[in-house]
């Protein structure tokens, strides 16, 4: 699964997303995300229900955490942050432009907007997997 498939599965999107967790495998190429996601279609009155889900990618080529900025720095508020997924802008960051331009065919590249820090996490990887847990319940810890 890509980026994009992925995106495209839910009514909203990644649109405000929560990352709940974050946990790097560096010698397997792999990274697991923790996220909550608004599955209801926008219209629903249950359009902001969050569903619990794990996120697993494989091959990462990167994985870019910028830091928040100044403004941001201490605002944590909880203990996720709300995100915004889309793909990577080549316009906006050239620097990721370049990156792709050397990734092997079928690879993809991600940014997920921060709202709470004002930044960004980039991301590319050869594939994705997801998983949709049953609302009220958390991905096991040994998962992240």
């Amino acid at each position: 699964m890509t980026f994009e498939e992925l995106d495209e599965r839910f009514p909203n999107g990644l649109v405000d997303a929560e990352i709940t967790g974050l946990a790097v495998d560096y010698p397997n190429r792999s990274a697991t995300l923790q996220i909550k996601l608004r599955c209801n279609p926008p219209d629903s009155p249950d359009r902001d229900v969050y569903t619990p889900a794990v996120l697993t990618l494989r091959e990462i080529f990167y994985l870019s955490i910028e830091p928040p900025d100044l403004d941001h720095l201490f605002s944590a508020k909880g203990s996720s942050i709300t995100v915004g997924g889309h793909p990577e802008d080549s316009e906006e960051f050239p620097l990721f432009a370049h990156l792709r331009s050397k990734l092997p065919a079928g690879a993809f590249c991600c940014r997920f907007y921060v709202h709470d820090w004002n930044s960004f996490i980039h991301l590319a990887a050869g594939s994705a997997e997801f998983s949709q847990l049953e609302p009220g319940t958390e991905a096991p810890s040994d998962s992240l």
